[in-house]
């Protein structure tokens, strides 16, 4: 889904998912309700020194001002949230690709995933710390600053107790969440990161499955969307595992589709379908004067064209942007670019020249040759859920 790029903290990318902005009003929604209000109202007025008179909190279009602060800085946190787990991250020179804000929460995306116990077991715990330090920061302000706006002291209150329970919630064992991921990293301190992954993740389909049923039983449909989003989640994660087991060692270079001529921006798309039939491929990279990749061109883009325009339009006017990967990366990270670039092809280049092109079709090739070549005993068995 489309994700929006909203600015930059201390050199990461954060980006905005359209189901957020989707279901943001929902949110706000569902925080203005009066019952709501006057639930954290009397929780808030617990943990001050101050008095909160709940029944003013709802005059007028109080509440949905309210409603609006408070999903605003749930997310906030959220980011901060996230911002805990990637400086962690960087301290041990794992670099963050960018911070998504979706509707599930947030996402750091690591283009290395630690593979090393001890260094998931710090990065997954600082996410949670983080939110319980922020918690405690918003708790104590709530105790220092003097009385009299109520908005400001429902605000400070509510992002304190969200935070509390954000770091409670993310410490529950269901993997791919924080809780799961500390519980992979102690499996894997005692065997293999692979079937520590199935472990967790199996642990983390039953906690969906009973996050569903309280979800169910009370009334709770959000609830019900996190545990589909646990279950669908650790499963993804537990098959990715595998495949980063099966590629281990495997370089780009080794299952790239080689010799592959690059077409010259001014090569007419009837050019490039004479290609197709004679070359029997599918895409190529396409090169400027200079002989660099500025691009890449499928028959997709080609299907676009009417027959009788081809002989006129250029391949710089159809080409799509290339996604380039240097021949001795990890062959785990083309299936990534892949799997995020909707499979579309990746050109293999170093220094701007092409070397090649990978394709969906030259990993499931590599992992079928890898798979026949593992002893029994040790085959890892690739199914829906992990391994058999």
């Amino acid at each position: 889904m489309k994700n929006f790029h909203i600015g930059t903290i201390t050199g990461i990318p954060i980006r905005l998912n359209i189901t957020l902005l989707l279901f943001l009003p929902v949110i706000v929604w569902l925080l203005a309700g009066a019952d709501q209000i006057a639930a954290y109202a009397d929780l808030i007025e617990a943990l001050s020194p101050h008095e909160l008179d709940a029944a003013t909190l709802q005059e007028g279009n109080l509440p949905w001002l309210l409603g609006a602060l408070a999903a605003l800085g749930l997310f906030a946190s959220v980011l901060v949230h996230e911002l805990g787990h990637s400086w962690t991250a960087r301290y041990y020179d794992i670099e963050i690709a960018s911070i998504t804000l979706w509707i599930f929460g947030g996402m750091a995306h690591m283009k290395d995933l630690p593979e090393e116990w001890n260094k998931e077991f710090w990065i997954a715990l600082a996410g949670p710390v983080t939110s319980v330090l922020l918690g405690v920061v918003f708790l104590g302000l709530l105790q220092v600053l003097p009385g009299g706006s109520s908005v400001l002291l429902f605000t400070l209150g509510f992002l304190g107790v969200i935070n509390i329970v954000l770091a409670v919630f993310n410490m529950l064992p269901a993997f791919p969440m924080d809780g799961g991921r500390i519980v992979r990293a102690l499996l894997a301190s005692r065997g293999s990161y692979a079937k520590a992954t199935q472990r967790a993740a199996n642990l983390g389909k039953f906690m969906a499955i009973a996050m569903a049923i309280v979800g169910l039983l009370a009334g709770g449909p959000i609830l019900i969307l996190v545990a589909l989003f646990v279950y669908v989640a650790a499963t993804a994660e537990s098959r990715a595992t595998v495949l980063r087991e099966l590629l281990r060692g495997v370089v780009v270079r080794d299952l790239m589709t080689g010799d592959v001529e690059p077409a010259r921006e001014d090569d007419t798309v009837e050019d490039l379908v004479e290609r197709i039939m004679t070359e029997r491929l599918t895409s190529f990279p396409v090169v400027d004067s200079a002989g660099e990749v500025v691009g890449m061109v499928s028959m997709d883009d080609l299907r676009d064209v009417a027959p009788e325009d081809r002989t006129r339009t250029r391949a710089d006017e159809v080409m799509g942007e290339a996604v380039t990967i240097d021949p001795d990366d990890h062959a785990f990270g083309a299936l990534m670019a892949l799997s995020q670039g909707r499979n579309r092809p990746l050109v293999v280049a170093r220094d701007g020249t092409a070397l090649g092109i990978v394709t969906h079709d030259d990993l499931v090739r590599a992992l079928e040759v890898i798979q026949g070549l593992e002893p029994a005993d040790r085959k890892p068995e690739l199914t829906p859920d992990g391994f058999a």
